[in-house]
């Protein structure tokens, strides 16, 4: 297990920040701040594989359309326990994440058709494979706005009350206004205006006077100087208003309820959906970071090797110009870097580091995608060697406290960074111990990088066969770093260099020289060997790098007729789906001619107009074959062999229990037919006319007055067909809310030339006789 202190020192949490820049939701942010090195080899190569197939998806220009939405996790885990009641506020954050789901769910089929996103996403979703939820996203976007009110279009109940509470409301204050304006009231007014006080209408009166003006004193100003009264005559309004706004709460408690039952119903579902939409933000995120730092996947090898190629820090892209780094170990597994102060060792170290940390977490790497990262289970770090106050350590005693845990703990499947190792104390003791801990991660086969500017480390290093050295190169004209690795070399740290060009006593440098003795003679005649060494092994680089591009090159020209292959299979598709879609929209537009025509037609010709519709819907029926679906409780599905549609209530041993407007059926599931919502509406436009007796009454008196709706609807579309000229709908007296909201119903019906209450005879008030056009 790679502890967190690693990861902080080589800035892996500073990489998730720039990452968490792109997400798109605060959900997505705390992904992201989980993302950690993978213990499991099988894993992190998932993970980078699913990477480089979201990249190749985007890069070829296509979309995935992901905008904000909220973390509605926590409600996720309400919605889970029955009975939980969401606040209007609440539904619109479901909302907002339907409509974003809404928008990802036509992609969803072209992510299923790279093997390792489809993968990922079947391990999310489970057993279905597709996301959205159509049905409650219409529900709730009729039922809250963007703000969390309820909308008057929640319910044809809720609509009705609302505008009864604002007549009413109008009844008010026109009576108000017309109280106020009266000479005899006036007097006794402190002010000519209306207002509100504890949710009632009322006028300011003088405090002297508030015996003068009948009525309910609901406030007292500050001052003391002003009673807020509520004059009598307008008491009886202001007590309708308070019922109505009783009922209005009523009826949204009773929608607000019925929509929580809906999401409680899908809850596992609906969270399986956010996850996946919570992955797709995060991989749409990694993307933008890997456009915006030139990040590949780079190859991920089981062998302890590295090789990276034009490798940089991301952090130091973000405030200047990076030198990249090149870097490949394979057959030795220690490797010592020497070279002058503030010449890139420490960055070369944070690097690998880095870069290692972010690819054995399934991330991108700023780097060549021809680069290789090997996966190691472990990674120590020892890069600062400062002192600890709260510990009471000098810098060497912290030092060695690290050191004693990598020499005790680390392994080959680890990562060793050691900073400048063995300073801080004695040179002779401190190259000693140093030399002593490499050999010891050597002989056990520690993935090592070390750094160091102790010439004895230095000597160690190059006399020991199964240890590297390299060295940041310097250039001596200029007296400045390039910052470029060389594998091989050997160079000094430039010390007496760097304090000459710095304006350093010559005299003092001199004699410097004079007590380092002949150590540079053996030191250089080294390097000297070593860079004879270097020049025929990067010979074989070149040739290694040439046969690698020559393979690079076929692969891509391979992908690429694959891609054309591809596309080509996609147009025939296409062309056919576009074929059998026409198809079908000159069949439906010939039967809504006919039903035009029917509309029209005297009864004689309805028989032969309804028999050439049938044939039609045959024809219809024949293009839009339905391949079997899982039928679930909630679905909406029409039953083929009796043309029925209705919502699932009941599933047992392949029987299912659908309610309809009217009633229950049963039927086989076998001989259903899944819908959405939208599908139901469209074909409901194609009106069969059959050759039935059309009554002429119609009973809604155990009918709410949202329930009404649809059987009002059918009723005047029968009789508007029929050679009746009138009927009668029956709703009862009761409070008078059912007929008053018929008769509002009929003023605005095309169909309707007149209605009228009913004589006594007929029924009185009780009923409304409507006359058709």
């Amino acid at each position: 297990m790679i502890e967190k202190k690693a990861l902080l020192d080589l800035d892996f949490y500073k990489i998730l920040s720039l990452i968490e820049e792109f997400a798109s939701s605060s959900a997505t942010k705390k992904a992201i701040e989980a993302i950690f090195p993978f213990d499991d080899f099988e894993q992190a190569e998932r993970a980078l594989k699913e990477f480089e197939e979201i990249k190749k998806y985007l890069d070829q220009g296509k979309e995935l359309p992901i905008s904000f939405f909220p973390d509605i996790s926590e409600l996720l885990d309400r919605a889970k326990k029955e009975g939980a009641i969401f606040e209007s506020s609440e539904l619109t954050q479901f909302l907002k994440v339907l409509r974003v789901l809404d928008k990802v769910a036509p992609f969803l089929d072209e992510f299923l058709n790279y093997p390792f996103l489809r993968d990922k996403i079947e391990s999310i979703l489970k057993t279905s494979l597709s996301i959205g939820q159509p049905y409650l996203l219409a529900i709730l976007e009729n039922t809250v706005d963007e703000e969390g009110n309820i909308l008057d279009t929640a319910s044809a109940y809720l609509n009705y009350i609302r505008k009864q509470i604002k007549i009413t409301e109008e009844r008010i204050k026109q009576k108000l206004e017309e109280i106020i304006n009266r000479p005899n009231i006036q007097v006794f007014l402190q002010d000519r205006f209306i207002t509100k006080r504890n949710n009632r209408w009322v006028i300011p009166v003088r405090m002297d006077s508030k015996g003068q003006v009948a009525g309910i004193v609901h406030d007292i100003s500050r001052s003391g100087e002003t009673a807020f009264i509520e004059p009598a005559e307008i008491t009886p309004l202001s007590k309708k208003l308070e019922e109505l706004l009783i009922e209005q709460r009523v009826e949204e408690t009773r929608i607000l309820k019925e929509l929580s039952f809906e999401i409680h119903q899908i809850s596992d579902a609906l969270e399986r959906e956010f996850k996946l939409l919570i992955y797709f933000d995060k991989m749409l995120s990694i993307y933008k970071f890997s456009r915006k730092f030139n990040a590949h996947a780079p190859q991920l090898s089981k062998e302890i090797m590295i090789n990276l190629i034009d490798a940089r820090h991301p952090v130091l892209m973000l405030s200047r110009d990076v030198v990249p780094l090149q870097i490949e170990l394979r057959n030795k597994k220690v490797l010592v870097i020497t070279g002058p102060n503030a010449g890139g060792k420490t960055v070369t170290l944070k690097t690998i580091g880095l870069l290692t940390a972010m690819a054995i977490s399934g991330l991108p790497i700023s780097a060549s995608p021809s680069s290789t990262i090997p996966f190691v289970k472990t990674i120590y770090v020892d890069l600062y060697h400062g002192d600890s106050i709260e510990e009471h350590l000098s810098s060497f005693a912290l030092h060695v406290v690290t050191l004693k845990k990598i020499v005790e703990e680390a392994n080959s499947d680890s990562l060793v960074l050691l900073d400048e190792i063995g300073t801080n104390t004695d040179p002779e003791e401190g190259s000693a111990l140093a030399c002593a801990i490499l050999e010891d991660l050597k002989d056990r086969g520690v993935f090592t990088f070390a750094t160091t500017h102790l010439s004895k480390v230095k000597i160690f290093a190059t006399t020991n066969e199964d240890i590297e050295i390299a060295s940041m190169l310097f250039d001596e004209k200029t007296m400045s770093p390039l910052y470029k690795l060389s594998i091989g070399s050997l160079a000094p740290s430039y010390a007496f260099q760097i304090a000459q060009k710095y304006g350093f006593p010559e005299k003092l440098i001199k004699r410097a020289y004079e007590l380092k003795g002949s150590q540079d003679k053996e030191i250089y005649k080294l390097l000297k060997e070593l860079e004879e060494a270097k020049a025929e092994y990067n010979k074989k680089i070149d040739e290694i790098e040439k046969i690698k591009n020559s393979i690079i090159a076929e692969k891509e020209k391979l992908e690429k007729e694959i891609s054309l292959a591809y596309e080509k299979k996609r147009k025939i598709i296409e062309e056919a789906k576009i074929e059998a879609h026409n198809m079908l929209m000159k069949l439906k537009r010939e039967v809504n001619i006919l039903y035009e025509e029917a509309k029209k037609a005297d009864r004689k010709k309805l028989k032969e107009i309804s028999l050439k519709i049938s044939e039609f819907s045959k024809k219809l029926l024949s293009q839009e074959i339905r391949v079997p679906e899982n039928i679930q409780i909630g679905d909406i599905v029409r039953v083929k062999t009796l043309g029925l549609t209705g919502k699932v209530a009941f599933i047992e041993d392949k029987k299912v229990k659908i309610q309809t407007d009217k009633m229950f059926v049963e039927a086989k599931i076998d001989e259903l037919e899944k819908i959405n919502p939208e599908q139901k509406e469209e074909k409901s436009n194609i009106s069969f006319v059959q050759d039935e007796e059309i009554t002429t009454k119609l009973d809604i008196r155990s009918l709410r007055v949202d329930e009404s709706v649809p059987f009002i609807e059918k009723f005047l579309n029968k009789l508007s067909l029929s050679e009746a000229s009138s009927g009668i709908i029956i709703h009862g007296i009761g409070k008078g809310i059912l007929r008053d909201f018929v008769r509002d119903y009929l003023k605005e019906h095309p169909a309707v030339k007149s209605f009228r209450k009913g004589n006594a005879e007929e029924g009185g008030d009780a009923v409304t006789v409507v006359e058709i056009k």
